[in-house]
């Protein structure tokens, strides 16, 4: 798939299949962005430049955004059934799980910061981002951690999911960004999670309203998603090539900061946990078992990931040559 290539109808099956993975990654498994199973897919690159160049060509470009945006919807929804049932019915189990695979994204990031060791602007950005995120989430008053958006949400509210959506857009572009790590981050987590559910929960009785609700929360955070990708693709792009060692030691410092807000999140203010010798057993077990399954294949994806995008860029060097 190469940027200016025309797509058959087949091929449009899986853009809906990866869209669905990028959703299902990106929500349902912190630590590892959309962008970056992006990369390892080989969509990455294609996707985009057609989102940077939508209005080049309208009637080709946005019927694949459409068919990738309906399958990262449907993933995103996949997700928030599981992680809000896990959250809920093994509090600790879930957060063990989480906690290990947001440590396995910690190695290979490091690694990948080696041409940047040596800039002092780097690290002063992984600290003031490290201290200003940790600072907010565990200092701030436990009301911002509920597991429900306030009901009926306000104006205000409105205005900051949409806001919200434009920094969840950053994360469909930016390598190493993880939406669910900057969900975590502002301790919104959870909520947005049993937004999603809320949504499907036909049995309520109050289904009704909760929809509505629901209904507005949900499009002013696409509204700022949707708006997110078209205004600032070519400037995030732009920034993290002019940037490109500040913008990653940044998302450093969000994976860094997020196993504190998990535990603070998924567990402290978690109505659902229950102190149990068993249940912290499971808590550790579980972490260092994620960690050291997913750090494995995370590892082992890494040439892979390489080999994706030299082959993706040489699949593009005929046409630059042209262009030539």
């Amino acid at each position: 798939m190469t940027q200016g290539s025309k797509l058959k109808p087949w091929q449009y099956l899986v853009v809906l299949i990866q869209g669905a993975l990028l959703g299902l990654t990106s929500v349902g498994i912190p630590g590892l962005s959309a962008s970056t199973m992006a990369i390892i897919i080989g969509i990455y690159f294609y996707m985009v430049n057609t989102i940077a160049d939508l209005f080049k060509n309208f009637k080709k470009h946005i019927l694949f955004l459409l068919t990738l945006l309906i399958g990262f919807i449907a993933g995103v929804f996949l997700a928030a059934f599981t992680i809000t049932i896990l959250y809920e019915k093994f509090p600790l189990f879930t957060s063990g799980a989480i906690i290990g695979l947001i440590l396995s994204s910690i190695p290979s990031m490091i690694i990948k910061l080696k041409p940047y060791y040596k800039k002092p602007s780097c690290y002063l950005t992984f600290l003031v981002v490290l201290i200003t995120i940790t600072s907010y989430n565990l200092l701030s008053n436990a009301e911002v951690y509920t597991m429900q958006f306030p009901t009926p949400p306000n104006f205000v509210f409105l205005i900051g999911m949409f806001f919200i959506g434009i920094l969840g857009s950053a994360a469909f572009v930016v390598p190493g960004v993880d939406f669910a790590v900057l969900m975590i981050a502002m301790g919104i987590y959870n909520p947005f999670m049993n937004m999603l559910t809320e949504l499907f929960d036909f049995g309520n009785p109050d289904y009704a309203t909760l929809f509505g609700y629901n209904a507005k929360i949900l499009f002013a955070y696409l509204l700022g998603f949707i708006l997110g990708l078209l205004i600032l693709t070519k400037g995030i792009k732009n920034l993290s090539k002019a940037y490109a060692g500040q913008t990653q030691f940044a998302a450093l410092a969000l994976v860094v900061s997020a196993p504190l807000i998990v535990i603070k999140t998924g567990i402290i203010d978690n109505p659902n946990y229950y102190s149990d010798v068993t249940q912290i057993i499971y808590l550790i077990t579980t972490a260092i078992t994620a960690f050291i399954i997913f750090l494995f294949v995370k590892l082992t994806t890494i040439n892979k990931t390489r080999l994706l995008t030299l082959q993706d860029e040489a699949l593009n060097m005929p046409n630059n040559k042209k262009a030539r």
